[in-house]
C-alpha cells in the first residue's frame, strides 16, 4: 500500500469519526422531550405500509396503484425501484407476498381470495 493510500484511508476514518461526533452533538441539542419522542415512535418500512394497504385492501395491486394508495391513505411517498425490488426478494423468499402478474403484487395469506371465482349477486 502507498503511502498516499494509507493517508486517504486515516483521512477517510477521521471523516467518519468527525460526522458521527457532529450527529451526537446535534441529537444532544435536540433535547430530552425530542429524544424520548424519538424512541417511542418506530418507523415503519415501505414494504410495511404496502403490507397493510394490501391487507386492508384483500386484492392483488399493481405497483404504481400501490403508490399513489400509500400517498392517499399514509401520506408516504414510495419508490418505485425500490418497493419492487423489495417486494420481489419478499416473494422469491415466499415471505407474506406473492406475485400475481406482471409488477402485481398481494398477500400469500390471500391466496385463496384470488383464485376463487367471483359470486355475482
Amino acid at each position: 500500500m502507498k503511502d498516499e493510500d494509507i493517508r486517504q484511508a486515516i483521512l477517510e476514518v477521521e471523516e467518519l469519526k468527525l460526522k458521527a461526533q457532529l450527529r451526537a452533538v446535534r441529537e444532544a441539542m435536540k433535547g430530552e422531550s425530542a429524544q424520548a419522542s424519538d424512541d417511542n415512535e418506530k418507523r415503519i418500512s415501505q414494504v410495511e405500509y404496502v403490507y397493510q394497504l394490501l391487507k386492508s385492501e384483500k386484492m392483488p395491486m399493481h405497483v404504481n396503484e400501490i403508490i399513489i394508495k400509500c400517498k392517499d391513505k399514509f401520506g408516504v411517498e414510495l419508490y418505485r425501484e425500490s418497493i419492487v425490488s423489495a417486494l420481489l426478494k419478499k416473494v422469491n423468499r415466499m415471505d407474506r407476498f406473492i406475485k400475481t402478474d406482471r409488477n402485481t403484487f398481494g398477500l400469500s395469506e390471500y391466496r385463496d381470495i384470488y383464485r376463487s371465482p367471483k359470486v355475482e349477486g
